[in-house]
């Protein structure tokens, strides 16, 4: 596919995907309450799937140590096409297979993260390195942005971030010092338009969306939900859609939150290359203005106590 449109990613010269990819399935069992299989690729079907997204024309990858075997397999899949893709990844938290998360936002372990994840991803120097799960502490703190810097100026890593939050993401432009911020953002948490869209905007920021269908709640596998009230939230979103039907929810749903301007890529995980194909023919039709408020005003009726 080509022509995938392209957005400046804040003032950091970088031009990337609207539609970025988000490799954390790929190397991690995720979602299990709406992925009847959660279980993530192997190798041989994740690299199928990585060169896919760049023939694309997707060139936006994020990844993370916290994402189990997802940095091996982007380093091992496409290091002879690293010039093609803008590569971010994230420091203070990996994933233990045997006891999960281990979170680590010494300037010592962001060092030692750094180096682990130039090794795994067979590259000199990382574009983007985001603060993962970053708290108000560890913001406040200010050690772990302090190591990056430190990469930064050793030529390690081009351009430094957090991902967390709304909360969080407000509090980390209000402290500055980070060329990204990667929050959540979709129809059924639309907290960053009170005050944060507007905000990173005025600050240069750019914006990263994480989890713009809501982890799969904002597509036909809402069907899947235990609650039934959470099903017929969302099913009342269905009817927005032209046919009204739930395959057709989460191009609406990414429509949605690429109508805001100050956005500059939207993180889509998933195992599928028709997914990826579906997620950019969506994000090329737009949303009208007036459609996308009548939307925004049925969303933000919804029940928040759903979920």
């Amino acid at each position: 596919m080509s022509g995938v449109a392209m957005r400046a990613l804040g003032t950091t010269g970088l031009q990337v995907s609207e539609v970025g990819f988000g490799a954390l399935e790929i190397g991690r069992d995720w979602a299990a309450d709406v992925n009847a299989d959660p279980r993530h690729l192997r190798f041989e079907d994740a690299e199928r799937l990585l060169h896919g997204v760049l023939d694309l024309g997707v060139n936006f990858v994020d990844t993370a140590p916290a994402y189990g075997l997802s940095e091996e397999y982007i380093g091992r899949a496409l290091a002879g096409r690293r010039s093609e893709y803008v590569l971010a990844t994230k420091v203070g938290e990996r994933w233990d297979p045997a006891g999960g998360s281990v979170y680590d936002y010494s300037a010592d372990g962001v060092r030692a993260s750094i180096e682990r994840s130039l090794q795994l991803l067979r590259t000199d120097v990382i574009d983007l390195v985001q603060i993962h799960s970053a708290s108000r502490e560890v913001l406040e703190r200010g050690e772990t942005l302090g190591a990056l810097e430190e990469a930064r100026a050793a030529g390690k890593v081009r351009f430094v971030g957090m991902t967390g939050g709304v909360a969080e993401a407000t509090r980390a432009l209000e402290l500055g010092g980070y060329d990204t911020v990667q929050f959540p953002y979709n129809l059924l948490n639309l907290a960053a338009e009170v005050r944060l869209l507007g905000l990173a905007g005025e600050r240069g920021a750019g914006v990263i969306l994480m989890r713009p269908l809501a982890g799969g709640k904002l597509s036909g596998k809402f069907e899947r939900l235990e609650k039934p009230a959470a099903r017929e939230a969302v099913a009342s979103l269905v009817a927005f859609t032209e046919g009204g039907t739930a395959e057709e929810l989460a191009g609406l749903a990414l429509r949605y939150v690429l109508g805001a301007r100050e956005v500059s890529t939207v993180i889509a995980g998933t195992r599928r290359l028709d997914a990826v194909r579906a997620n950019l023919a969506a994000a090329a039709r737009g949303l009208e203005p007036a459609a996308r408020e009548r939307l925004r005003a049925h969303a933000a009726g919804l029940d928040a106590g759903v979920w």
